[in-house]
């Protein structure tokens, strides 16, 4: 089998460590527009962007980052098949506790670690939120984009590029995407970042690029199906006073619209509307010379 076929169907989930859940669930909640699935005072807070359980897990903990992400795999045979792969590379993964599947609300689950320190969390058989419990927005016209297409994505920093891409694409089995080679600004330092995609197709779930950032994480991004709720949020972030990081504005790479506010763990929300689907029957590699098409600009201080 080769590991074009041994892809993960989608990134299911997300796991972030957090010194403040309270900062947290004001953000996510009433500003961004999430689903309060579960609140354990003072030790966990559980969101929601569809009728998954939980897409977005804060633990308490004295350091703000990105601690885990979760790759979906259809059935427990994919899952078997991608953990044999793994282990044939010299890669340590274990079985995870019954503990730790109830805490990810999946039926099985093996872990790993990336040359970044987050752990990669492969499982099969998701819980889905009750059918009297639908998704349900405080803030937002629409929807999330998640279901099969996975909560997001994200993008790691790295102070070892060439030791990342190979975790990617030769351990995990992602599918590369494109590359975005660009200067942030004239004369500026040169963004180098490695798009990757599961086999449902979000142009990306995972990118990696090695930039001057103090955490694991520079950004995670949420997708909306009614562009005017990205409108909407950037909005409520303006009002609410939150450090916008890039206005408006549309990728190439993605065909994404959207925008990037500082979260209170200070890593990037990026909130997007339009992120394009890659048919891996009908997809070349590409390298783009720029990060946006138009906008994204960094608010004059």
């Amino acid at each position: 089998m080769n590991t074009f076929e041994l892809s993960p169907s989608s990134l299911g989930y997300f796991v972030f460590n957090a010194t403040n859940l309270n900062s947290w669930k004001e953000f996510a909640v009433d500003i961004i527009g999430m689903h309060l699935a579960d609140e354990q005072e003072g030790s966990r807070l559980l969101l929601r962007l569809d009728d998954r359980a939980q897409r977005f897990i804060f633990e308490q903990s004295d350091e703000d980052d990105l601690a885990a992400v979760g790759w979906e795999f259809d059935t427990e045979q994919e899952l078997e098949n991608i953990v044999a792969h793994i282990k044939s590379e010299g890669v340590s993964i274990e079985l995870a506790s019954n503990e730790l599947c109830i805490n990810r609300c999946v039926e099985k689950l093996y872990t790993c670690m990336d040359p970044n320190g987050v752990q990669h969390e492969l499982y099969f058989a998701p819980a889905f939120a009750a059918l009297k419990e639908p998704f349900n927005s405080p803030v937002m016209l629409g929807d999330f984009i998640a279901g099969k297409l996975g909560a997001g994505h994200y993008v790691s920093v790295t102070q070892d590029a060439a030791a990342t891409e190979h975790f990617f694409l030769n351990i995990l089995c992602l599918r590369l995407s494109d590359y975005i080679r660009a200067e942030l600004g004239p004369g500026g330092p040169l963004l180098d970042t490695t798009f990757l995609h599961t086999k449902t197709g979000r142009h990306h779930s995972a990118a990696f690029a090695a930039m001057p950032f103090p955490k694991k994480l520079h950004h995670v991004m949420i997708q909306v199906e009614n562009m005017n709720d990205v409108g909407l949020a950037y909005d409520r972030c303006k009002q609410a006073n939150l450090p916008i990081v890039m206005e408006l504005g549309h990728h190439p790479n993605d065909q994404m619209f959207s925008f990037y506010v500082q979260t209170p763990g200070g890593f990037v929300l990026e909130f997007g509307w339009g992120g394009i689907v890659i048919d891996d029957n009908d997809w070349s590699v590409k390298s783009y010379s720029q990060l946006s098409d138009w906008g994204h600009q960094q608010p004059v201080s």
